[in-house]
């Protein structure tokens, strides 16, 4: 299986929503909020847009402090100082000189303390002129709204939502990423098994890879794979198996 990126309908979703936040018209409205159910990409379109333009990527972690923050951000840019004024100023300068986006996944561990750790990372951007971008679960979204969160939910410039896969995107996947040629039977049967979540899609990439390989073929048809269980979703099914005891 091969393993670069592929620019699917999120992609394209991700980068409109980079364009809103980059041609806002308020300065400080400089957050974009990224979210998604488990598997639609969230982590690899990130790291593809934070690989492109230098970004600053943190993770964000439960019981995450501002010291804890700020001394993640010193890892990250190289930035010390004396004390915690001379370092945020070097953190802003370092942020206005680079040009670097600011990228919070996990971010709603950011969110105790009124978003504290969200907030120093906002203001940094909005003095530095550079992209804050919040990732988060879908079902973590409505927090980020919330009355004592206004001084954030004010400054988001815009809401992108990724998907699961189409059938459409689950043929551009293989096609890009699977070593081996596969018909439109087989694309709808991944996309059917998978309900369209990308890491289900790789798992479909190593199992037709490999039953190509026993059969010493380099393309498979619908007929070759029919009733096969190409990925599985094994949370689904251990649900569904305790459900009946």
């Amino acid at each position: 299986m091969k393993h670069h990126y592929v620019e699917t309908s999120n992609h394209q979703r991700f980068m409109a929503g980079i364009a809103a936040v980059e041609n806002r018209g308020s300065p400080e409205a400089c957050i974009m909020l990224l979210t998604g159910e488990p598997g639609t990409g969230k982590t690899a379109t990130v790291q593809r847009f934070g690989s492109e333009r230098m970004a600053c990527r943190l993770e964000g972690v439960p019981g995450m402090s501002l010291a804890y923050l700020r001394d993640y951000l010193a890892d990250q840019t190289g930035v010390h100082g004396k004390s915690t004024y001379y370092q945020h100023a070097g953190f802003e300068a370092y942020f206005r000189e680079t040009g670097a986006p600011i990228i919070l996944d996990e971010a709603q561990h950011g969110l105790p303390e009124k978003g504290l750790v969200i907030e120093y990372l906002r203001r940094i951007a909005e003095k530095a002129g550079v992209l804050l971008v919040l990732v988060c679960h879908t079902s973590e979204r409505h927090r980020f709204a919330e009355d004592r969160l206004a001084h954030i939910a004010t400054r988001i410039s815009d809401v992108t939502t990724l998907k699961t896969a189409s059938v459409e995107d689950c043929a551009l996947y293989l096609d890009s990423l699977c070593e081996i040629k596969v018909d439109g039977a087989v694309v709808r049967q991944v996309h059917e098994q998978s309900r369209g979540r990308y890491r289900l899609l790789a798992n479909a990439c190593k199992t037709l890879e490999s039953l190509a390989a026993r059969r010493k073929v380099t393309s498979l048809s619908g007929d070759d794979v029919r009733g096969m269980r190409l990925c599985e979703d094994v949370m689904k099914n251990h649900g569904r198996q305790g459900g009946g005891k």
